[in-house]
């Protein structure tokens, strides 16, 4: 088990480079620290669960990538879905990075797909990771790291085919 002061210095340590991730992927510093919060209270309720099979950092980066294509879906369900052109305008002219466009895009096609499955999703197409750099960050074999991707591109082949029979 974790005890609080163990918390207070992984928030001291991850919290910088969590934020960062956050921030990355939903292009917004307050909804980013509200991610990171929220990712140390889950942590710290789940804490019993923690089994130190991997290392915190890297269940911290779950937990943030988790919460923050939550926040995404949630967006877009709500019909705040950041568009490209709202995107472009709020950057002074500047293109939209495209790790948040990718970010956007996979909130909406992984409805359906566990949290582990869309954060190796996550770390292969946003973040660049290779399996084997996946494998090791989330102490997975390769492996099954090609499973997880397989299974993630099926499922987000379906729903962006039933999501453009949506819109025609």
């Amino acid at each position: 088990m974790v005890s609080s002061a163990e918390i207070e210095e992984l928030y001291r340590r991850f919290g910088p480079a969590l934020f960062r991730r956050a921030k990355s992927l939903l292009s917004d510093e307050s909804e980013a620290h509200e991610i990171v919060q929220e990712t140390f209270l889950q942590f710290w309720r789940g804490r019993k669960k923690f089994r130190r099979e991997s290392s915190p950092f890297t269940f911290l980066y779950r937990i943030t990538t988790n919460l923050s294509i939550d926040k995404l879906r949630r967006r877009r369900t709500a019909g705040n879905q950041m568009s490209y052109d709202d995107h472009h305008e709020s950057q002074s002219g500047r293109l939209p990075d495209a790790r948040i466009v990718a970010a956007s895009e996979i909130a909406m096609l992984t409805q359906g797909l566990d949290d582990e499955v869309v954060t190796i999703g996550v770390m292969s197409l946003v973040d660049g990771l290779t399996q084997e750099e996946i494998a090791e960050a989330l102490g997975l074999s390769r492996r099954t790291i090609v499973k997880r991707l397989k299974n993630f591109r099926k499922v987000t082949d379906e729903n962006r085919r039933r999501h453009s029979g949506d819109s025609a």
